[in-house]
């Protein structure tokens, strides 16, 4: 849902942003197009779906940390929230890890656990 608010703010004016922004918007689509695969392979119980997402949840928070710091498309963030952001997007992406490692139900998808 980030990604698609991202898009139709930035398609009217990614001209004018140039290569960047046009690889920028390219990257956060490939991200959140891993995102989406890793839940629908979870979802129907894919074996291979819990690697998938904890990749998902990696991308996901670099995702956000870089566009904390480093942007060419159009975000609202005063410069002191910059970090506690980022530190609380990496907290929310390990805690995902974290469940999908531990949890009984991920674990039963795997063949060989």
């Amino acid at each position: 849902m980030s990604f698609a608010a991202e898009a139709t703010s930035t398609l009217q004016t990614l001209g004018m942003r140039g290569p960047a922004g046009v690889l920028e918007l390219l990257v956060h689509a490939a991200v959140a197009a891993i995102a989406v695969a890793a839940a629908w392979g979870l979802w129907i119980g894919n074996p291979g779906a819990p690697t998938m997402a904890e990749v998902a949840m990696g991308l996901c928070a670099a995702a956000s940390v870089q566009s904390l710091y480093w942007t060419r498309l159009p975000h609202d963030v005063t410069p002191g929230d910059r970090l506690p952001l980022a530190i609380l997007a990496i907290a929310h992406a390990t805690g995902w890890i974290l469940y999908l490692r531990k949890s009984r139900r991920v674990r039963s998808l795997l063949p060989y656990d």
